[in-house]
């Protein structure tokens, strides 16, 4: 009698056994294990920027204005000293910008400048002492900008100095040297405005 029982006790483990077996494999079951969690990779996608610098004598003669074109989309950006990043440049100080989008839409494709000598411009090379230097310190570039999907964030590459023109003058060169039938301030105006300008090919 015993020995029929260890039979039968045998016999149901391992029916429960089997039983149970079969049940983690079932495909019905609702229970999925835990799955590691993949860290999602960040994209980029990749549009031009533009990056502009000028020395605080520039902005303080000139009045500075771009207009940024995307498609038919465009914005128009006055240049301050106040709307600027500063920094000091070859032992003067400038201000950088950098612009990214036009009017909410990514990527800069053309711009216009414009460079106008300022009402009081004349007065404050006038009021520079005899032996001051005006720092005519411009420059402006196409950087890379890649932008962020994941943050919504332009990252940017470095402002290359070597894109970056250098002038230095006495306030007497500046108001009585002649270029092109001008005075050499106001040839500065044109000289700027011209450079700054990108269209198309030149972003």
């Amino acid at each position: 009698m015993k020995k029929f029982l260890t039979k039968i006790m045998f016999a149901a483990v391992a029916v429960l056994s089997v039983a149970g077996f079969t049940s983690c494999n079932n495909a019905d079951d609702p229970y999925v294990p835990a799955q590691t969690a993949v860290q999602e990779k960040t994209v980029y996608q990749e549009y031009p920027a533009f990056a502009v610098k000028l020395s605080n004598d520039i902005l303080s003669i000139y009045d500075v204005t771009l207009t940024l074109h995307n498609g038919d989309k465009t914005e128009e950006v006055v240049l301050t000293q106040a709307n600027g990043e500063k920094e000091t440049f070859m032992n003067a100080a400038c201000y950088k910008y950098s612009f990214s989008k036009v009017n909410g839409e990514n990527g800069v494709y053309s711009v216009e400048a414009k460079v106008t000598t300022k009402a009081d411009g004349k007065t404050v090379i006038e009021s520079m002492p005899a032996d001051a230097e005006c720092s005519m310190i411009y420059g402006a570039g196409v950087v890379k900008g890649l932008y962020n999907k994941t943050t919504g964030k332009f990252l940017y590459e470095e402002y290359k100095n070597e894109n970056t023109l250098l002038g230095s003058h006495t306030p007497s060169e500046m108001l009585e040297t002649v270029e092109n039938g001008m005075p050499l301030y106001e040839g500065y105006a044109v000289t700027i405005q011209d450079y700054l300008t990108r269209k198309g090919s030149k972003l």
